[in-house]
């Protein structure tokens, strides 16, 4: 059977135009795909954009809290870290003693949270009163129950009391092998932040947000105290060494003639 030509090249003609069709619906196929994918980004921008716009409107309860302890905490902590300028010892004690002490506070505070009353507390609160009530009586109390515990009257008291107490305090809070310097900077600091802490720390009942509460300071605490340390290199000056100063402004003797450096090592200086 002999095909014709002209049927043969209309045949060629006909595959050709069927090609080109199966070409441009896939280009518009192709194209209505990526327009649909550049709206979806586009939206998803603009909905990142709004909820930026809104004040972080996708931060938990957890991080809110934080966001408010850090704000109240750091410029007292970054006061204590920078003031420690005779060696890094000093500050790395600083931070060794916020971080643990830091991490005491959130240790007490979940033992507390978790801890389950056997009876209602307001049962509780109740049996108290009327214990306190039966003790207390109408009576003159018992001196034979006294329990003598040392304690020192006004006058025998030394008067150096408050700074022993302190004293005391800091042997307790100290860790073994840390400067003492940085220790009692960290205690004081303490003393000014640990409310805060708690008082924040207790207000979380959610389990989410104490566990991002307690992962997070932590973690922000080391990053400011990488920043702070990053921030006061740049301006503690080299220390001074008289000695270096002396020898370097001193003239050189008279009739001495300048060393050239020929990097050949002579025999007594020579290791080899």
């Amino acid at each position: 059977m002999k095909i014709d030509r002209q049927e043969f090249l209309q045949e060629l003609r006909l595959r050709k135009q069927i090609r080109k069709a199966i070409r441009v619906i896939r280009e518009r196929k192709l194209t209505k795909y990526t327009g649909l994918l550049e709206e979806e980004i586009r939206l998803r921008n603009l909905v990142r954009r709004l909820l930026k716009e809104e004040g972080e409107g996708d931060e938990s309860t957890g991080i809110s809290y934080l966001r408010t302890t850090l704000k109240k905490i750091i410029p007292e902590l970054e006061t204590g870290y920078t003031s420690l300028r005779t060696s890094k010892e000093q500050r790395d004690s600083y931070r060794t003693h916020i971080l643990n002490a830091v991490q005491d506070l959130l240790i007490r505070g979940d033992t507390n949270f978790n801890a389950t009353p056997d009876q209602d507390p307001d049962e509780r609160i109740g049996e108290i009163e009327e214990a306190v009530v039966a003790s207390v009586g109408d009576g003159q109390p018992d001196p034979r129950k006294r329990i003598d515990i040392g304690r020192k009257k006004p006058d025998e008291r030394p008067a150096d009391a408050a700074q022993a107490s302190e004293e005391d305090k800091l042997e307790s809070f100290a860790i073994t092998g840390q400067d003492l310097t940085g220790a009692k900077g960290a205690l004081r600091s303490m003393d000014q932040i640990e409310n805060v802490i708690v008082n924040t720390y207790t207000d979380l009942y959610d389990p989410n947000d104490r566990d991002i509460y307690a992962d997070f300071i932590l973690t922000n605490l080391q990053l400011y105290f990488d920043e702070f340390e990053d921030e006061l290199q740049k301006v503690i000056p080299e220390p001074e060494n008289p000695d270096y100063e002396q020898r370097k402004s001193a003239p050189p003797p008279a009739g001495a003639e300048p060393e050239v450096d020929t990097g050949i090592m002579d025999e007594e200086s020579d290791p080899l």
